[in-house]
């Protein structure tokens, strides 16, 4: 194995969510930009992958499994906290997001590494399985090996990631307001980084991937792996706009979205003492901003990298 390759240790902040935390979670985190969606389902159905099954993997409260779900016949999520879950189908209770054939979305606690569902049915398999910023949680050889036993031929596996906010160019002082950004991840909170966090800190540069497995996983082409990077380091890959969608927000909407960062948790955790005080290190990071910017508005927008595969066979 390539010594640059990093292998992710077994998560368990989001885990032991209360229902609290979940909540929390979902309301802050929300959805991804349809812009992702669209490139996502261009490449499935372009490669010839079918629109029956849909799986999403560490899908946690069902953010990015609902918007997908409408294109397909059946949608499943599955993730291993049962607070997720839970919280997940007190979403689709609430508001119901069905399939494109009228089916409610199935959400089960589960793990990424030993996939069974009723997408495991004989004679059904999934045709899309999707991740979003989970897969760097995952040990990736039971990964992939659970992947392939699952997916029909011809499905397409997307992984994606968004791993840091930036301001965007337009903001006044954005250079010194984006330093009191990557200060809290880059030095406050480094030692509270897992070697997951950094996984997706570094864009998934050194995810392991089926071929580079010991041994390599089955399944896989090589020569149909697609990588696609926007706003990476937070210059923009477009003259004007995030791939991701900007978003005008107030400072303590920001520290909102910090707040459910698995970091930010085990920081809390740690010092609970401190946690919500003028001494927390988000509120630290929320005062040096407002200093910096002269207000409580800011635009923001993420960084993202897109992994896509195609399962062999016939």
């Amino acid at each position: 194995m390539s010594n640059n390759i990093v292998m992710p240790s077994e998560e368990s902040t989001f885990k032991s969510y209360t229902p609290a935390l979940a909540k929390a979670y979902a309301a802050s985190r929300g959805s991804y930009h349809e812009n992702l969606f669209k490139v996502i389902l261009d490449n499935h159905r372009s490669t010839g992958g079918a629109m029956q099954v849909l799986l999403d993997v560490g899908c946690g409260p069902g953010n990015s499994t609902r918007p997908l779900a409408r294109h397909f016949g059946s949608a499943f999520g599955i993730d291993p906290s049962p607070e997720m879950i839970n919280t997940a189908k007190n979403f689709s209770a609430e508001s119901p997001e069905e399939t494109a054939s009228g089916k409610n979305i199935t959400f089960c606690v589960g793990r990424a590494e030993d996939m069974n569902g009723p997408f495991r049915k004989p004679g059904q398999g999934v045709d899309l399985l999707t991740s979003g910023m989970a897969v760097h949680w995952f040990d990736m050889p039971r990964f992939w090996s659970s992947a392939a036993a699952c997916l029909k031929p011809g499905a397409t596996v997307a992984l994606w990631t968004a791993p840091s906010r930036y301001c965007h160019p337009s903001t006044p002082n954005a250079a010194k307001v984006q330093e009191a950004m990557s200060r809290l991840e880059r030095e406050n909170l480094a030692s509270y980084e897992l070697p997951g966090n950094r996984l997706a800190r570094d864009s998934y540069d050194h995810l392991l991937l089926p071929w580079n497995c010991i041994p390599p996983v089955d399944g896989f082409l090589e020569s149909g792996f697609t990588r696609l990077e926007w706003d990476r380091d937070g210059k923009l890959s477009d003259p004007e706009h995030f791939f991701l969608g900007d978003k005008a927000v107030t400072i303590e909407r920001m520290q909102e979205m910090l707040s459910t960062s698995s970091m930010v948790t085990r920081w809390r955790e740690t010092h609970p003492q401190l946690a919500g005080t003028e001494h927390d290190v988000v509120v630290k990071m929320a005062r040096e901003m407002r200093e910096t910017l002269g207000g409580e508005e800011l635009v923001i927008g993420r960084s993202c990298v897109l992994l896509l595969f195609k399962k062999t066979g016939v």
